[in-house]
């Protein structure tokens, strides 16, 4: 299936994604991640450009490659086909200890989602 950029038309941000799918319509972050469904792609339009920059804030996981563990992180950066991310705790905070900088390249639901 074709993606259909949504861009915010004051700027020309990219805010977004939506798709056709089998189900109906999709839309999607940035970088791919599905965060709301419909059955018309006005629907999912006025979703994205609503809360196409929003749905990046707060709390997410990732999983981890090298110690093959789900962890919470907040994105940094989110780019179409790469996504950084801060490791946090719980609660959204970055702990000093357990701090870490992860690039995720082609992210999908298998390494990242939101929490």
């Amino acid at each position: 299936m074709t993606k259909t950029p949504i861009i915010r038309e004051d700027d020309g941000e990219l805010l977004g994604f939506v798709e056709k799918s089998s189900a109906g319509w999709t839309a999607q972050t940035i970088f791919g991640y599905v965060f709301a469904r419909s059955d018309t792609q006005a629907a999912v339009e006025e979703v994205v450009r609503s809360q196409g920059l929003n749905i990046l804030q707060g709390l997410w996981q990732y999983f981890d490659k090298k110690d093959r563990v789900w962890h919470p992180c907040i994105l940094k950066e989110a780019y179409e086909n790469r996504v950084v991310v801060i490791r946090t705790n719980e609660m959204g905070y970055q702990d000093p200890d357990t701090y870490k900088l992860v690039t995720i390249t082609n992210p999908t639901e298998t390494n990242l989602v939101k929490a």
